[in-house]
């Protein structure tokens, strides 16, 4: 009797571990398919060289992959909700910041949104990302630019351009 109850919790172990092993081979969100895919979305937008990537969970999944951008351009990280492949945030890590990022969802080029924020306070840009601004519910690149000696943040509507602040 008491091997009878070994071996039928024995083989509902091995029944459950099978199932969970298939779910999780077919799930997208964690197919080597899906990251490669998220890998190339980098390279297409930027033109650059990818470096590094990783999926990372602080809530939810995510994939980062960091890019190095051609020329002296730089490595620029892209992040990703795993769940749907969308952007969820790009930033350059480190200078120069001279190249050019077409992101999707028909925000503006990088180099655009640069251009104007330059225009709104001249100096030299010291760090820039792009991403969903949930106050103002819109996406946003945000410059840190220092001009005489101070920090300037110049925040940039990513899908029309219009300045939304310039603050120190």
């Amino acid at each position: 009797m008491k091997n009878n109850i070994i071996a039928v919790l024995a083989i509902i172990f091995i029944v459950f571990t099978a199932q969970a092993c298939k779910d999780n081979a077919t799930d997208p969100s964690n197919s080597l398919q899906s990251e490669q895919s998220l890998i190339q979305k980098s390279v297409t937008m930027s033109g650059g060289t990818p470096v590094d990537s990783r999926k990372f969970d602080d809530g939810s999944p995510k994939f980062k992959v960091k890019v190095d951008m051609p020329g002296d351009g730089g490595i620029v990280k892209f992040e990703y909700h795993m769940s749907n492949g969308a952007i969820r945030e790009i930033q350059g890590l480190t200078p120069s910041f001279d190249y050019e990022i077409v992101p999707e969802m028909g925000l503006i080029n990088y180099s655009v949104a640069k251009s104007i924020a330059l225009n709104a306070k001249s100096g030299t840009v010291t760090f820039w990302k792009l991403q969903k601004d949930e106050s103002d519910n819109m996406w946003q690149y945000r410059f840190d630019i220092l001009s005489g000696g101070t920090e300037w943040e110049v925040r940039i509507n990513a899908a029309n351009g219009t300045v939304v602040r310039v603050k120190n």
